[in-house]
């Protein structure tokens, strides 16, 4: 796909733009039904809670869509991190309650369970919602942006720390020519795919959050930021993550020449966990990654993460899924049988 076929893709009608030209209607996020007849007296009271499953595919950890002109799209928050490209013309969105426009060529980050909504855009206004699951940020992402800490504290907060800091970050790249080529080269990669489009799409995310930040920090006022300590956590969670099977509060504490009373209260200060609940939620989305990619036998999974109490395991994982690890495998494969929301 070329630039030019691009944007006659994104310009071309939906049903449901077509719909909402002849009468005005609000989207919706459950049930069969995409949009309502819009009427501000029927209007629901809480904001809609929009499930991973709802957007993206289960095997989707990043995806791409355009955001349906001419609709009312109300207050909504989400688990997943969304990010916001004004492709042409221009958008209104409230964010927490706070009436944000965004122009050609801008962009807005928006962490999870971040209440926000949009006013109605209109034909020439194309929006591109760019939706990531928080398993989006493996130990491989948060390496790639180390050295980014504006980026990596986001991200970090978002990830372990989503109820707490619903924050958001725009970007004024209103004129920036180059990013807006990347947005182009991004979007044909993902709507035309090609041998090796998901490592290729994965490379040009990392590119776009640099360009981002390089005009980030180009924009805002110089505040002081401990950069020390947030460059630590990132090192930590990657150490973690890489040495997960064996790992240890002490053998993490020598590895950073930290005492372990103090890297157990570091934790839990920035991250709000402990050091034992976060090395079971690392273990667990490792398990995730066999259940859903092997044909292991749990037995082995459960060796592989590093467990050997197998009760443990299931116990845990239940806690946190909501389901056995072999519905879990089968909810990956197939997930029409079971009500289940990741």
């Amino acid at each position: 796909m070329e630039h030019n076929e691009l944007e006659k893709y994104l310009l071309n009608q939906t049903p449901m733009e077509s719909e909402s030209l002849i009468q005005p209607r609000f989207l919706i996020f459950e049930g069969v039904e995409a949009s309502l007849p819009y009427n501000r007296n029927n209007k629901p009271e809480n904001p809609y809670h929009v499930s991973e499953g709802f957007i993206m595919a289960p095997d989707q950890k990043i995806a791409f869509s355009k955001h349906p002109r001419y609709i009312h799209v109300l207050e909504h928050y989400h688990s997943f991190i969304e990010l916001n490209y004004v492709y042409s013309g221009s958008c209104t969105q409230y964010i927490n309650g706070k009436k944000i426009t965004l122009l050609q060529g801008e962009f807005c980050l928006l962490d999870t369970n971040v209440v926000h909504a949009f006013e109605p855009t209109g034909e020439n206004d194309i929006i591109i919602n760019c939706l990531m699951r928080k398993s989006y940020f493996n130990v491989d992402m948060l390496n790639r942006l180390a050295g980014n800490d504006i980026l990596s504290e986001f991200f970090i907060n978002a990830v372990y720390k989503s109820k707490e800091f619903q924050q958001y970050l725009l970007f004024p790249t209103h004129q920036n020519a180059k990013i807006h080529h990347l947005m182009n080269d991004v979007l044909c990669e993902f709507y035309d795919p090609k041998l090796c489009s998901r490592e290729v799409v994965n490379s040009y995310i990392i590119v776009l959050f640099s360009e981002l930040l390089r005009v980030y920090k180009d924009q805002v006022d110089n505040e002081p930021h401990p950069k020390v300590t947030k460059i630590a956590i990132t090192d930590i969670l990657i150490y973690l993550e890489s040495n997960y099977r064996t790992v240890t509060l002490e053998s993490a504490a020598n590895h950073f020449h930290f005492h372990p009373n103090y890297l157990s209260r570091l934790l839990k200060n920035v991250l709000g966990q402990s050091f034992i609940k976060l090395l079971i939620e690392i273990k667990m989305k490792k398990a995730c990654v066999f259940l859903e990619n092997t044909d292991f036998p749990i037995g082995q999974i459960v060796a592989e993460i590093g467990y050997t109490n197998l009760k443990f395991f299931y116990d845990k994982f239940k806690e946190q899924y909501g389901m056995t690890p072999a519905q879990y495998r089968q909810f990956k494969h197939d997930p029409s049988p079971y009500p289940y929301t990741l």
